[in-house]
């Protein structure tokens, strides 16, 4: 549904995008992420047609941008991070201003509207200005605007930005509620909430792709290296020793905290599953092996690293 190939963005001497590429089938909720200036805001704004790029492809829905931004305007429904809301406005007088604006007939606005109340959940606020509404129903209000028109691809710069939890988990869900209507393209720095929601993420960094794919992939791709957690009843010089016969593992060996005397954890990094070798060395040493555990990195701790350059991510 949404192809970008080589885009790059300019600002003056600055380059806000370097060459991104990447796709967004069609029924997916795909999440952008990445730091604050990592470009997310600049590729949306490209996408919905808000600026042209200095270079590179969009294609959306099989109309190029190249070939004008009109064809790809009417086919998706944008939410930039501020919502664009009229605060004087009832909501219902101002999602029929939206009607009118993306030119849906004037016979079909109150059906529109009344449609749109209902899927976003705001029903009983339709006469309510929205300079009084909280941040919250301002937001559901914004993806109310951005869906009227029933674009098959929606773009969300940053929809959960300064919600409070209960807030975040019911936008989370409205969010939910556009597939497989709608394609789903949003930007977030709050990785645990893309990771809920998302088919696939795109990780943008300094304006360009780091990685991207399902979590599952996302995963393989930044673990390079297997921790192992591990606690044994013996001596700490014993289970170097033992540990020693395993090539190309790295081994940290500390007293447990809190544990009974003469038990000994230790830590071990390795490119490969070694859990079963691990076990055999401290038997056939005489340890006794209590605990042997592979230790699980959240994807957003995988994330972090990876833009950090830290040792289980590619820098």
């Amino acid at each position: 549904m949404i192809r970008v190939s080589e885009l790059s963005k300019y600002y003056g001497e600055a380059q806000a995008l370097k060459g991104c590429s990447f796709q967004v089938p069609k029924g997916e909720i795909v999440g952008l992420v990445g730091k604050n200036g990592a470009g997310k805001t600049t590729a949306l704004r490209i996408l919905s047609g808000q600026m042209l790029p200095s270079a590179g492809e969009v294609e959306v829905d099989g109309h190029a941008l190249s070939a004008g931004g009109h064809a790809i305007r009417a086919r998706i429904g944008y939410l930039p991070e501020t919502p664009p809301l009229y605060p004087e406005m009832s909501v219902a007088a101002y999602l029929g201003f939206a009607c009118r604006l993306k030119r849906i007939e004037r016979a079909q606005v109150a059906t529109r509207v009344s449609k749109v109340i209902r899927s976003t959940g705001l029903e009983g606020m339709a006469e309510r200005r929205l300079g009084t509404l909280a941040r919250g129903y301002r937001q559901r209000v914004g993806i109310a605007q951005a869906i009227v028109h029933d674009p098959p691809v929606v773009l969300l710069d940053e929809p959960m930005s300064g919600l409070d939890p209960l807030q975040i988990v019911q936008i989370r869900d409205l969010i939910l509620s556009l597939k497989p209507r709608h394609t789903v393209l949003f930007s977030s720095h709050i990785l645990s909430e893309v990771t809920q929601i998302c088919d696939r993420v795109i990780l943008l960094d300094d304006g360009t792709v780091k990685a991207q794919g399902t979590e599952a992939n996302l995963r393989r791709e930044l673990l390079q290296r297997r921790s192992l957690s591990l606690a044994v009843r013996g001596d700490a010089d014993k289970l170097r020793q033992a540990l020693g016969a395993i090539e190309g593992i790295a081994v940290e060996v500390r007293p447990s905290v809190g544990a009974p005397e003469g038990v000994v954890e230790a830590r071990i990094v390795s490119e490969d599953d070694v859990r079963e070798r691990v076990s055999r060395l401290c038997v056939e040493a005489g340890l006794g092996l209590l605990e042997l555990r592979e230790e699980r990195h959240g994807l957003e701790e995988l994330m972090l690293q990876l833009l950090e350059g830290g040792e289980d991510g590619r820098s």
